[in-house]
């Protein structure tokens, strides 16, 4: 390997600095020509409108009324049902199944969970990613499944995340970077300079790079919630369904055995606080009637 000047590790450290103190602006000061930018939305416009692109990171949600073209939304959903206590474990599995079949590069299954506290009661959640084309006709089913299983759907919502500016300002940070790693390989490769020169030289290069891994690991994420949508599925049991013929007799029993205990104890209770006075009040009869005896044998 040939060795750097110093001059040049000075130049490599003022660049870096330089982009160092425009990444802490957060994104939102970082100052970039407008040509390039408006070139960086124009390439990624055109590639959010092509069908047939390989890599699904690149693709985006179908257009929604008032959706701006080009614009990079991050969607999530969500769905509350509502069903009959014997239905809700199934309509959670059925869905989560459809899921699963789909396989991984359409349908995330990211959580799933049942819970039932008593005997009329159960709730269910089911969490999952997924592609939006797929996703649309995946919460028409979950309605009509609802409706088949005599239920309902209680609550049904969207929100949408921009992403477009934090995408493209993360490209442009990255595209500087990424010049700034390859200028020090250059320095590295054609330069000559001191041991300590070459090891800050292969320092920084390796911070730049540290760095342009962060950033590559942020794009993909931020990509991904683009690409695929995130549905958020709600189960409940319906009480008026969900009760049984003899749930009123049943809870009339219990109500029974719970009033009998309660009294129960209310009376262990007060023989608790009563006893002591009751002692005090047989001592006062005993004295009095020992006084009235001695009175009367007195008056004899």
């Amino acid at each position: 390997m040939n060795r750097v000047t110093q001059p040049f590790l000075k130049s490599i450290f003022a660049s870096a600095a330089l982009l160092a103190l425009a990444a802490c602006n957060d994104g939102g000061d970082v100052q970039y020509d407008a040509a390039p930018a408006a070139g960086v939305m124009a390439e990624r416009s055109e590639s959010f409108r092509t069908n047939d692109s390989p890599d699904r990171s690149e693709s985006a949600p179908p257009v929604e009324p008032g959706e701006q073209a080009g614009a990079m939304l991050a969607y999530s959903y969500s769905m509350g049902v509502e069903a009959p206590k014997g239905a809700v474990s199934a309509l959670k599995d059925a869905h989560e199944a459809v899921c699963m079949s789909a396989g991984p590069n359409v349908c995330q299954v990211l959580g799933s969970s049942v819970n039932s506290w008593d005997d009329d009661h159960i709730s269910a959640n089911l969490n999952l990613r997924a592609a939006p084309e797929w996703l649309a006709t995946f919460r028409e089913t979950i309605v009509s499944d609802a409706d088949e299983a005599g239920g309902r759907i209680t609550s049904n919502s969207v929100n949408a995340e921009d992403l477009t500016t934090y995408i493209i300002d993360l490209d442009a940070r990255l595209a500087a970077k990424l010049a700034l790693r390859d200028r020090i390989k250059n320095l590295l490769e054609t330069q000559e300079g001191s041991l300590s020169d070459i090891l800050a030289a292969e320092r920084a290069l390796a911070d730049v790079q540290g760095e342009i891994d962060s950033m590559n690991a942020q794009l993909a994420a931020a990509r991904a919630r683009v690409s695929m949508s995130m549905l958020s599925i709600s189960y409940r049991s319906d009480p008026t369904t969900s009760s049984g013929v003899f749930k009123p007799l049943r809870e009339a029993v219990k109500g029974f055995f719970r009033t009998s205990v309660a009294s129960l104890a209310e009376a262990v209770d007060f023989v608790a606080r009563a006893w002591p006075f009751f002692l005090i009040a047989l001592g006062v009869l005993f004295i009095l009637r020992r006084w009235w005896r001695g009175r009367r044998a007195g008056a004899r």
